[in-house]
């Protein structure tokens, strides 16, 4: 599951914007640092301020979100369905397979964004983020910096990157593309160079854009089964 479902899902059970924005701290901070990801569990040594214990509601609905999904036919089904896709587009052999579980994520968040509207998407990111702007940094510190050793450089960079993820990701570029089928092959040539995979070429981001516009109906009817879910935290 992507971020934008994410968010959407941990707001949708939770009513919160901040625990919304919490929720995807996880696949932000894989980008920025591929090294910080969430521990199961985070006990806090003082008590917490603002809106930090939202955002731990969040992440902790992100971990849950993402072990349901994996072993829902949601997933299991639409990642099949996008490698077909790819090798009826005579893809196979540039190693889409390996992306097709990252692509039919990308193609739910297309359809959420069809669904519940690009600028109201938009507006709701603005606004979590600006709800727990002063947390991020500590919810990345609980969950990760304060359990391994990293050099204050290496924080220093992690935290100047996520700054700019969230404010790529506010600006709305980005996350527009996921509806349209180029916009995700755009998504796609950039995990491909940070996976050391050798670009597509014209013709072949062509093919895949068209693939991928061809996966919309399905995923737009999948992402309904989604949102029918029950609450994925504890009560």
């Amino acid at each position: 599951m992507n971020f934008l479902l994410h968010r959407h899902l941990a707001e949708a059970h939770t009513g919160s914007r901040a625990v919304g924005a919490g929720a995807m701290l996880p696949d932000l901070w894989r980008m920025a640092d591929r090294r910080v990801r969430p521990r199961h569990a985070v006990e806090a040594e003082e008590p917490l301020g603002g809106r930090l214990a939202e955002v731990l509601v969040g992440i902790r609905h992100h971990v849950a979100a993402d072990h349901w999904f994996h072993e829902n036919r949601v997933f299991v089904e639409g990642e099949k369905l996008v490698a077909t896709r790819m090798r009826e587009a005579a893809l196979g052999a540039k190693r889409m397979g390996l992306l097709a579980h990252v692509i039919w994520e990308m193609c739910l968040d297309g359809a959420l964004l069809r669904r519940a509207g690009f600028e109201a998407t938009r507006a709701a990111l603005a606004e979590g983020f600006s709800a727990v702007e002063g947390d991020l940094g500590p919810a990345a510190t609980m969950h990760h910096f304060s359990a391994l050793e990293r050099t204050a450089e290496e924080r220093a960079t992690f935290d100047a990157r996520m700054k700019r993820l969230c404010a790529e990701v506010e600006r709305g570029p980005w996350i527009e593309g996921y509806q349209y089928g180029e916009g995700i092959a755009l998504r796609v040539s950039g995990v491909r160079a940070r996976l050391g995979l050798p670009p597509l070429d014209a013709a072949d981001h062509a093919r895949l854009g068209q693939a991928l516009d061809g996966v919309a109906r399905e995923a737009d009817a999948i992402l309904e089964e989604i949102l029918r879910a029950p609450s994925l935290l504890d009560p």
